[in-house]
């Protein structure tokens, strides 16, 4: 068999003995995992066969009560073309009978886990992630989906980019026929971000990826927080459950994205739609896209997070999402004291808090101003003298625009504050009427088939 199995196997032999990975994507090579003694890929001689060529995926399905929209992602991953993979799917005490869809699947690779009670969101990925088995994971909700040769295109791209502790990629996001307001037959739009461009895969600079995390502690989202864009290694997984579980806070991606840029070093960026995210009556971006962010925390199951918590000092009145947000910045700042510029920015998250309630209460005219003058009880001194006199008045001018220039007006706003920088503005005009359809008629390049 040659001197190459032979060296290959003293390699495999000896880092085996500290927890070492030994390469499954090309020939040859070994990589030992510890950060602080990380030693480069070595190329090895051999023209032998690999004991396994094969790489464990494991998809997480996190479920309640949608099953007509979990068949949809099941199938996404059925459907591609490579075969080593395991479903994990954790029922959050359904009413609807998936363990007996799992059931007729009959496909040992799907696992099926019931919660003894509706837990929150975040102890439901938890729960799926301590199911999981693979080399790397990938979290999806049950209205998502992976589009077609996720698995082998991402296989292609660490032979090139080795042993990643994760990977970013793009995302395509589906809303269902009459879900958007302002989109009544849906649509399917690409993510753009001003961090990644192009469609080639990619090393991030450290000191990028330390800029991204940071952008979270401000109050901004640099890059999206939902888990489908990113494909975890293992040994990622079991570096941050060192800092306590992998998913925390009321927004387990809020808490689990900034810290995967906060800690890893080799970050493959692949800038090209590999999933596709859905929004359907039934989803959290339902309740957050249509301005209903107390439902959403119903649905999330996360009432008593936020009732729990020891920061009534410093929080605000207005909405959820930036009460959710400072919650995952706290456990992170928790979980990674000791990294550089670990502190929430807490003047700018009681500033949006402000901007939120100002809007709704002027503007919108949605709060009631007895609301309005709780915001005001509490607010300092100095937020008092600024933007207790000046977003008033802004808002209540901006009610006396024509209708026509609100719209633009509100968007500079936006992007003035800077609080989601990245945008899912290109939209592709066909009308897809479920996940399925979606997956069927988009290419390589994330397009609609001809």
């Amino acid at each position: 068999m040659g001197l190459g199995v032979h060296i290959q196997e003293l390699f495999r032999r000896q880092y085996s003995r500290v927890g070492s990975t030994f390469c499954r994507a090309c020939i040859g090579q070994a990589a030992h995992p510890d950060r602080a003694h990380r030693l480069a890929w070595q190329h090895l001689y051999g023209d032998f066969p690999q004991a396994s060529d094969s790489m464990k995926f494991s998809v997480l399905l996190p479920t309640r009560n949608r099953l007509e929209y979990l068949r949809y992602a099941v199938e996404t991953v059925r459907q591609q073309d490579y075969a080593d993979w395991e479903i994990v799917i954790s029922d959050n005490d359904s009413v609807d009978d998936i363990a007996g869809y799992v059931a007729e699947l009959a496909d040992p690779r799907i696992v099926y886990l019931r919660t003894p009670s509706f837990v929150p969101v975040t102890d439901n990925w938890n729960h799926a992630l301590g199911a999981s088995s693979g080399d790397y994971v990938v979290m999806l909700g049950d209205d998502d989906g992976l589009l077609p040769g996720y698995f082998s295109g991402l296989m292609a791209a660490m032979a090139n980019f080795l042993d990643p502790d994760f990977v970013y990629v793009s995302a395509l996001f589906f809303a269902y026929p009459g879900v958007m307001p302002d989109a009544p037959d849906g649509f399917l739009r690409t993510d753009q971000n001003r961090f990644f461009s192009g469609a080639a895969p990619y090393w991030l600079d450290p000191d990028t990826a330390r800029g991204i995390a940071r952008g979270y502690l401000d109050f901004r989202m640099p890059v999206a927080s939902n888990m489908q864009f990113s494909l975890i290694s293992r040994r990622t997984i079991n570096a941050m459950k060192a800092a306590g579980p992998f998913f925390q806070s009321p927004y387990p991606d809020f808490y689990a994205t900034p810290a995967l840029f906060l800690t890893c070093d080799r970050i493959l960026i692949y800038p090209k739609p590999f999933v596709v995210i859905g929004i359907t009556p039934k989803s959290y971006g339902f309740f957050h896209f249509n301005n209903r962010s107390g439902d959403g925390v119903d649905f999330l199951n996360n009432n008593g997070a936020l009732a729990a918590d020891d920061l009534d000092a410093i929080r605000l009145p207005g909405t959820s999402y930036n009460d959710s947000w400072l919650l995952a910045m706290k456990a992170l700042e928790a979980s990674f004291s000791g990294a550089r510029g670990m502190t929430p920015d807490i003047r700018r998250y009681r500033f949006l808090q402000i901007v939120y309630c100002y809007k709704h209460g002027y503007f919108d005219r949605s709060i009631a101003p007895a609301a309005l003058a709780t915001l005001k009880g509490r607010m300092t001194t100095a937020e008092r003298l600024t933007w207790g006199i000046v977003l008033p008045l802004g808002f209540s001018l901006l009610r006396l625009v024509p209708t026509g220039l609100r719209a633009t007006v509100i968007a500079r706003l936006r992007r003035m504050i800077g609080q989601h920088p990245i945008s899912d503005e290109a939209a592709i005009a066909t009308r897809f009427e479920n996940l399925l359809d979606v997956y069927a008629q988009i290419n390589a390049h994330g397009m609609p088939s001809a």
